[in-house]
């Protein structure tokens, strides 16, 4: 067994506490007649996602793409938005990094961008 000091314990407190904290969605909306995603961070940042940007989304029915929720694994609350009908998902950490999906997916949208 591993013993812990009172002073140790409050040292890796503080230490937690002067991390930066990740992003993370804390509202998040749907847009039917445009199609549009809008997560709000916990840092104010809103991210606007349209729905054809999205790998596994995009060809969905409309009833499934508004069919999300927001789970936390293994992070902070909203670390990702999840497509239950789906059984897919993107994380904040991703989409922040304007990751929409798999390389091949972004290249396809890439393309389609760069031709419009």
């Amino acid at each position: 067994m591993v013993e812990t000091t009172d002073e140790e314990l409050a040292a890796a407190l503080e230490r937690m506490r002067q991390e930066p904290e990740e992003p993370h969605i804390v509202e998040a909306d749907y847009q039917r007649d445009l199609e549009l995603f809008i997560l709000k961070l916990s840092d104010g940042r809103r991210l606007v996602l349209p729905r054809e940007n999205l790998q596994g989304v995009a060809d969905a029915t409309q009833e499934q793409a508004a069919d999300f929720n927001i789970q936390a694994p293994g992070g902070p609350m909203g670390t990702r938005i999840w497509w239950p009908q789906l059984d897919d998902g993107m994380s904040v950490e991703g989409l922040l990094e304007g990751r929409t999906g798999n390389e091949k997916w972004m290249a396809k949208i890439q393309r389609r961008d760069a031709a419009a």
